[in-house]
């Protein structure tokens, strides 16, 4: 155990995400995991929104019964120390603020019957940069607030009350991470050249690297995609690599594109992380396509070191994050001919020197790697925020 003070003083940890617990797997759940795993009680704040409902049936249903993000077919255990909060916020618009405000202090009210202790010493970590988070530091007073940028706001479906409350977020954070380059750079321009801490996505390295057979680049016959299924996929790009071979995507479709999806795709329901590995084994390759757009510019996605971590090729195109790893995946830019060529050449490509790093490159993105970068950049904080 490294020795922090952190460690010894084991604060609350509240986390404030745009999720459901049982969703997607993304960093905020593997990091709240690993501070319950050495003994901070966490606190999962669920699905904070960043825009204004449409008031379709999938916004409806999100509302009512917290079906989005695949929540109705992924199911996970609770582990012990993590207590999940669902707020029904409303949208984070500043008119609507006291609403959201009184939403809070309910829950809070209801956490503290239930244990007082939680709410003494606390770190409060934002994934999102809204009012509700502002009124959790006014309500709660932690010692330290961090704030982890994992969205391009300029570019994405946001409400403009969300981009004027991130400077107010900024303004009250003590410790600052960002989850890509594109990111990092960001948020040093709007903190006025604040440090950024990087917390990349990370993996369980030995769970994924199940999926592993070691003969992916000689049967060349399956590809596969896992993960949210929506209009940032080149579902082109996809449908002309099945023509030649079996497509599969395992993942939650977003009714936007349900209609959109080439026949030639196979469609698989989302599974949690514990069955992914399993059924990844049946993959030869697997595909990360992307629409290039301003927004996906500072995207690295949460599967990209699980992809890794399986040993498997990797066939990337629209990611500029993805540059840095070039020597180990396949950027194909877009081209379905060059795509082509990648796979007929695997069994040349996929040396001994290629998949030593590919492999080295994932074991340091294991979720206990990560964690240990996070909590060692908070710790400095807290010893500040506390004294």
């Amino acid at each position: 155990m490294i020795d922090l003070k952190l460690f010894r003083d084991r604060p609350s940890i509240f986390m404030v995400t745009s999720d459901y617990w049982n969703g997607i797997e993304y960093q905020r759940h593997h990091l709240a995991r690993q501070f319950a795993k050495h003994g901070f009680p966490v606190i999962f704040i669920e699905r904070s929104p960043h825009r204004w409902p449409k008031f379709g049936l999938k916004d409806i249903l999100e509302w009512t019964l917290k079906s989005g993000q695949g929540s109705s077919h992924i199911a996970k255990t609770i582990p012990k120390g993590i207590n999940i909060i669902k707020p029904r916020f409303l949208p984070p618009a500043r008119w609507l603020r006291p609403l959201n405000r009184e939403i809070i202090k309910n829950e809070l009210s209801k956490l503290h019957f239930k244990c007082k202790n939680l709410l003494n010493k606390t770190i409060l970590i934002t994934y999102v940069p809204s009012y509700n988070s502002i009124d959790l530091i006014n309500l709660i007073k932690p010692c330290v607030v961090a704030y982890v940028n994992i969205h391009n706001y300029e570019e994405a479906t946001v409400m403009p009350d969300l981009l004027r409350a991130e400077r107010e977020v900024i303004r009250l954070s003590d410790v600052f991470f960002a989850d890509s380059t594109f990111n990092i750079k960001r948020l040093a321009r709007l903190s006025n050249r604040r440090n950024i801490f990087p917390s990349l996505p990370g993996v369980d390295y030995k769970h994924f690297h199940q999926a592993n057979r070691e003969n992916e680049d000689k049967q060349r016959k399956t590809i596969y995609y896992f993960g949210g299924i929506g209009p940032h996929l080149d579902f082109f790009l996809y449908d002309n690599l099945a023509t030649k071979y079996s497509v599969i995507f395992v993942g939650v479709i977003d009714p936007v594109v349900r209609r959109k999806i080439p026949l030639n795709i196979e469609i698989r329901s989302p599974v949690a992380n514990s069955e992914l590995p399993e059924i990844l084994k049946d993959a030869d390759i697997l595909a990360i396509f992307y629409k290039d757009s301003p927004y996906i510019r500072g995207v690295i996605p949460a599967k990209f070191f699980e992809c890794l971590a399986t040993g498997k090729p990797l066939l990337v195109s629209g990611l500029s994050e993805a540059k840095p790893y070039l020597d180990i995946v396949y950027d194909v830019q877009g081209s379905e001919k060059k795509a082509f060529e990648v796979i007929q050449t695997l069994p040349e490509t996929e040396i001994p020197e290629r998949l030593s790093k590919r492999d080295k490159i994932a074991k340091e993105a294991d979720w206990t790697r990560r964690f240990e970068s996070f909590v060692c950049n908070l710790d400095s904080a807290w010893r500040d925020g506390c004294t």
